[in-house]
């Protein structure tokens, strides 16, 4: 008898072209803040920030709309107290007023201004490098009061920025950000370092 065998084998490749690479720029920021007592480190704390819409708004605008630049950009710390929510439309002229549903912490003197009871700290940023920019110097609050504190913002962009609680139209709010590991509890005497990274 002859037999007659067939063998049969069927294949399938998908090929796709391939995707043109984009070299998107998506800005994001970073904060380190140091928890010092009697002269020792007690923790650090590492979170991202949320860029705030007037913040990215005044990027765009520095950049493609021939708005000055901020000179100085000035650190200030979120008060748990009266806290409810931080929003993508939090803006400088409600810094304290609530309608951004935050205040500012203020117990603590500018150790970078001579110890001034009224000013928040300068954010000291040296120039970009590598597609980021950061203060190489921590900013320094020395606290005069207990408390709890939420969080960070950054803001600048009139010369009034540099005072405590101030809210004057013309102002920008860059930044803020909660601690992502919970509420700090500072104390009299402590001290909070801060370095903000922002990179692009």
């Amino acid at each position: 008898m002859n037999q007659l065998s067939l063998n049969q084998k069927a294949g399938v490749e998908l090929v796709r072209a391939a995707t043109p690479s984009a070299n998107l720029i998506h800005a994001r920021g970073r904060f380190v803040v140091e928890h010092w007592r009697d002269g020792k480190r007690i923790n650090e704390y590492h979170f991202p920030n949320g860029i705030v819409n007037e913040g990215k708004n005044k990027l765009l605008n520095i950049m493609f709309h021939g708005t000055a630049a901020v000179a100085t950009w000035y650190l200030g710390l979120i008060d748990n107290a009266s806290y409810t929510a931080l929003a993508a439309t939090d803006d400088y002229a409600d810094i304290n007023q609530l309608a951004d549903g935050w205040k500012e912490f203020t117990g603590y003197t500018d150790e970078g201004n001579g110890g001034s009871s009224s000013t928040r700290p300068v954010w000291g940023a040296g120039a970009a490098s590598g597609q980021s920019i950061t203060n190489s110097s921590p900013a320094v609050f020395d606290l005069t009061s207990g408390g709890t504190v939420k969080g960070v913002f950054l803001a600048g962009g009139i010369a009034n920025a540099q005072n405590k609680n101030d809210h004057t139209s013309g102002g920008t709010l860059w930044a803020t950000a909660l601690f992502t590991s919970g509420d700090v509890v500072v104390a009299n005497g402590d001290q909070l370092k801060v370095t903000y990274t922002v990179s692009a």
